[in-house]
């Protein structure tokens, strides 16, 4: 597909062109037209401060409020509209409501091609259909291609190219005299990678998987979010394509499916494409190339993709036939947005989904204690609360296959089992146990490299980055130390920089240690590390997990990209070897999201035939967070948790916002944020009278990682049991940064509820 320039020849046309840019100005630009046919909605290239830019035609105004004289002349237009109403309706909330320039919100949604200058192209094919009976004479004896195209004409409405091409590779040439006869008429569609041929197998549905498919299609005609509270193996995803089935039924209705990691799209690409192989499918994601990513984006925006699997991005994904909204793993971290916008694509969806009147479900066995709170009207256990569930809440109890049972979950306890090389005798025994029985294992740390540490047995000295407040990590086979927070990398050094001692120790255990130590005592067994140093290329997982399917790997060690999603039929052990540091970490929210991971990791074990085993190495056994996990009973741990955040008043009771500084000095930072605090606390005491309820602001305060990548970082809270409040409160705390002395020589960015500091 080309995005052509537009013509000067125009009539008549709108002398004044409004537009938004990628830029840190919270503003839209006014330029001249030079006589192109420029329609709302049109990608424009601009001059902006010696550059040519990007932009996104708004508004075409009868005039300006800069004089014609000054204003420059757009450069090229472009005939395609890349946002329609609905869709820039959702940037503008998300802008405002996460305080970010309304530019850089609607490009930075773009895929990167077509926020270039030049005309964006992506690859496209061909569908052929017969319009008219082929005569005898027309097709000799020898003509063996044209009399196999026709046939396939005669059998099929459309045939594509690949089909053609399976016939023989000269079938352009055959096909041209059925074209230029007008036998044949042929229509431009976007290129869409083909499904796979169909399933004959599909699964029964158990009582809960059947009553949750029944209540969600019966309701699909309104905005309605549905959490479904499975347990891990509980057939999910065979209730995606239930639902799939039932919405795409409808002509030319589309579904968005969102998953946290880019990890988890092929498994879930594959199942649906054996299953909805009638249905044309894309993937947006960051691992696809960007004529990939442009040709599978412009299939959405179009209405060709009926279904689209996305990462938390594709939530901006225009899709004119949108019915229904499905976030897997919803209560996953990695939904929220860490850089540019702070948005979180859960609560996104849930605005789109609201905007477009549709239904929005929300997957996960261990929901966030937000999607929790709003659903915790249809549990029993609703004292903590008054508020009406504004979720429905449907629950899957018992494992999709009725062989398959939820894994014994056991706790060695390492102050009296001691661990060698970061294995406990218990897990060593039952490692080999599986090795015996021709079995699968998982062992999960979620750290990669060799060892966390690299220390001084001498001084004491430990490994710093050289560019942040924290420890670099050893990765010995590259004989590195590399800082896992901005990427730097040094050599191991010879000796100690502190004392010139030459024995420098690594401590603590990572993946590549761990694979070294199972290597040394399995040397017969088929090892494979999963984590970001060894998945690296584009079909590396899932060319391994292919490999675990086929059974050609004994023991898999894995960070988180292995703990969620995967159904591995012949695992029957997960080991976990360190979440102690979690337990007692300064993060209100690293309790939950410990269970959540544990709860996610056991649920790899005993999804087949055979029962599951999970054993945590942990010095504290005893600790109420491993009694819940070994009872698998997250409500009743989500809602003592939620009774400690109601008491406290922390998300989600309350909501949160932070404003986030750095400075290559801190004590710019420092004055930066003293200043907005004292400003903060003043509007309250002015507009007390007309807030519903006062927001409660924090002194200055740094981070864990206090220096990240050269710059000093500080930050503010600000908290408040309504959001309007902080909403009202923030809005003047930008304006405010924005006119600030310093605000050129910092750097500074509105968190809206944030997950971390």
């Amino acid at each position: 597909m080309c995005s052509a320039a537009l013509s000067t020849q125009v009539t008549s046309p709108a002398r004044i062109v409004r537009v938004v840019l990628d830029v840190p100005l919270d503003r839209q630009f006014d330029y001249l037209n030079p006589g192109l046919d420029i329609r709302e909605g049109n990608r424009v290239v601009v001059p902006f401060a010696g550059r040519q830019l990007i932009g996104i035609v708004m508004a075409l105004p009868a005039q300006s409020d800069v004089p014609e004289h000054k204003l420059k002349a757009v450069i090229q237009g472009f005939e395609d509209v890349p946002f329609d109403a609905a869709t820039l309706k959702l940037l503008r909330f998300c802008a405002d409501y996460y305080h970010y320039p309304f530019g850089q919100t609607v490009l930075s949604s773009l895929p990167l091609r077509l926020r270039q200058t030049k005309p964006a192209v992506s690859r496209k094919m061909w569908v052929y259909t017969l319009v008219q009976a082929v005569p005898e004479n027309l097709v000799g004896k020898r003509q063996l291609v044209l009399s196999k195209l026709i046939t396939l004409l005669q059998q099929h409405k459309e045939c594509s190219e690949r089909i053609f091409g399976e016939v023989s590779s000269g079938w352009r040439k055959a096909m041209q005299p059925l074209l230029e006869t007008g036998l044949v008429s042929r229509r431009e569609v976007l290129a869409i990678r083909p499904s796979l041929p169909a399933s004959d197998h599909e699964p029964v549905l158990n009582e809960e998987q059947a009553h949750a498919v029944n209540r969600i299609v019966k309701d699909l005609s309104r905005f309605q979010p549905w959490l479904l509270f499975g347990v891990t193996g509980s057939g999910k995803t065979e209730i995606y394509i239930r639902l799939l089935q039932a919405v795409l039924a409808e002509p030319e209705s589309q579904v968005l499916i969102m998953v946290p990691e880019i990890n988890l799209t092929p498994q879930l690409e594959g199942r649906f494409r054996s299953r909805l192989s009638q249905f044309p499918l894309v993937t947006l994601h960051s691992h696809l190339s960007e004529s990939e990513r442009l040709q599978h984006w412009q299939a959405a925006q179009s209405g060709e993709a009926r279904i689209v699997i996305g990462t938390r991005l594709s939530v901006f994904t225009p899709m004119p036939h949108l019915k229904l909204m499905i976030l897997d793993e919803e209560h996953d971290s990695s939904y929220k947005q860490k850089d540019g916008m702070r948005y979180h694509a859960r609560d996104v969806a849930l605005v789109r989904a609201k905007q477009c009147g549709i239904p929005v479900v929300l997957g996960s066995a261990t929901p966030s204690l937000e999607s929790w709170y709003n659903a915790i009207g249809d549990v029993e256990k609703s004292k903590h609360t008054n508020k009406k569930p504004s979720y429905r809440l449907l629950t899957l109890n018992h494992r999709a296959a009725a062989q398959a049972q939820l894994p014994r979950i056991f706790c060695v306890d390492t102050t009296h089992s001691p661990p060698e090389a970061g294995l406990t005798p218990q897990l060593k025994q039952a490692i080999t146990q599986r090795l015996e029985r021709a079995e699968q294992s998982l062992l999960f740390i979620n750290r990669r490299g060799y060892a966390p540490v690299l220390h001084c047995s001498a001084c004491q000295w430990l490994a710093d980055c050289r560019r942040c407040s924290a420890k670099v990590v050893l990765h010995l086979r590259q004989r590195l130390l590399r800082c896992h927070h901005c990427g730097d990398e040094q050599p191991v050094p010879l000796q100690c920089p502190s004392c010139g001692n030459p024995d420098l120790r690594p401590v603590g255990q990572a993946t590549q240690r761990v694979e070294e130590t199972l290597q040394q005592l399995f040397p017969q067994a088929r090892i494979a590390r999963v984590d970001r140093d060894t998945i690296q290329g584009k079909d590396a997982l899932t060319e391994l997990l292919s490999a675990v399917h086929a059974g050609k790997i004994d023991i898999l060690i894995g960070t988180q990209m292995l703990a969620k999603g995967h159904d591995f039929a012949n695992l029957t052990l997960v080991g976990v070897l360190d979440t102690d540091s979690a337990l007692y970490s300064p993060d209100y929210r690293a309790s939950e999201r410990l269970f959540a991971q544990l709860m996610q990791v056991s649920g790899r074990a005993g999804r087949g035939d055979k029962p599951g085993e999970v054993l945590i190495q942990t010095a504290f056994p005893q600790h109420p967070l491993f009694g819940a996990l070994q009872q698998q009973n997250y409500a009743e741990f989500a809602d003592s948790l939620l009774q400690e955040r109601i008491t406290l008043q922390f998300p989600p009771a309350a909501y949160i916002a932070v404003m986030k500084a750095e400075a290559a000095d801190y004590a710019l930072v420092e004055q930066f944020l003293t200043d907005l605090t004292l400003s903060a606390r003043e509007f309250i005491a002015q507009q007390g009278g007309i807030l519903s309820e006062k927001p409660v602001i924090y002194d200055p305060v740094r981070p864990g990682i206090a220096r990240l990548n050269r710059m000093e970082r500080g930050y503010v809270m600000m908290q408040c049991t309504q959001r309007n409040p902080i909403q009202q409160l923030l809005h003047a705390a930008v304006a405010w940064a924005r006119q600030h002395p310093l605000q050129a020589k910092i750097r500074w960015v509105v968190d809206v509820d944030a997950l971390d500091y």
